[in-house]
């Protein structure tokens, strides 16, 4: 193996005796943070380099730290770097396996001697910076570990979402529509939420002029068609119901039906 080189590749779906030369952890189990040096420095630069830029930095997200963990492992076993080995799970499945909630996930590995050359061959790669740079992402997790003079990292990406209640979530948005319009917003019914699992139609009694149901992997705003049917003069009242996605892959996300009543 030639030590005078760094192997780094980079994927999207959308305590040490020197200073970054091993991956050795300074602390035992899964705390909230990098466990060396070299993962220290690693979120310090990439967070840096972010700042530079007046992107917002990343906050340790230790779940996603326990996929990085993973997946580092069968790295430094086999002494070499991939996104996926034969037997794996790939990406967004190891994230959501570790227990992790994301609407976005990406994923940054190398291989090389120190950690700054890790940092360097990664800004030095249109892919990699581009995850390490993405403004989608607000969290990563960053596991390196060392074998025969090498150390091998990871650097996991997300955009995390909150797992909320139906509540929680329609909480979210009637405070959006209050925000954004005189509309008189109106608790939450069963129906609304049964509404919100049908295809079309609605449920109850009382039939809504307009039904706008969507999917979003956040609730910080709303999409602008309901926008422009809220504000258009036509409606007074408005309920919010929330209901289960029925998703087959591992990305979070919200299903919300918003009714329209003059």
């Amino acid at each position: 193996m030639n030590l005078g080189r760094a192997f780094a590749t980079s994927l999207a779906v959308t305590c040490l005796a020197t200073a970054m030369g091993t991956g050795t952890a300074c602390a035992q189990g899964l705390s909230n943070g990098p466990h060396s040096i070299a993962e220290e420095y690693l979120f310090s630069m990439a967070n840096q380099e972010r700042s530079q830029r007046g992107l917002h930095t990343l906050r340790w997200d230790n779940t996603l730290y326990a996929a990085a963990n993973n997946h580092a492992r069968e790295m430094a076993a086999r002494e070499s770097i991939s996104h996926q080995y034969s037997g794996e799970a790939e990406l967004a499945e190891r994230g959501k396996l570790a227990g992790a909630h994301f609407s976005v996930i990406s994923e940054n590995v190398a291989e090389a001697p120190t950690a700054v050359w890790i940092h360097d061959a990664w800004m030095k790669s249109e892919g990699h910076r581009k995850n390490l740079l993405d403004p989608e992402v607000d969290s990563v997790a960053i596991r390196v570990l060392s074998r025969n003079g090498q150390l091998y990292a990871v650097e996991d990406f997300d955009r995390s979402v909150q797992n909320l209640s139906f509540d929680a979530q329609e909480h979210a948005v009637d405070a959006l529509l209050k925000a954004t319009s005189s509309l008189n917003v109106l608790p939450t019914t069963p129906e609304a939420r049964r509404t919100c699992a049908m295809e079309s139609g609605y449920a109850g009694s009382r039939e809504p002029w307009f039904v706008m149901r969507y999917t979003a992997g956040d609730l910080t705003q709303l999409p602008d068609q309901l926008k422009a049917k809220m504000n258009n003069g036509k409606y007074h009242e408005a309920v919010v119901g929330a209901c289960s996605v029925h998703k087959t892959d591992a990305f979070t996300a919200y299903n919300i039906a918003v009714l329209l009543y003059p």
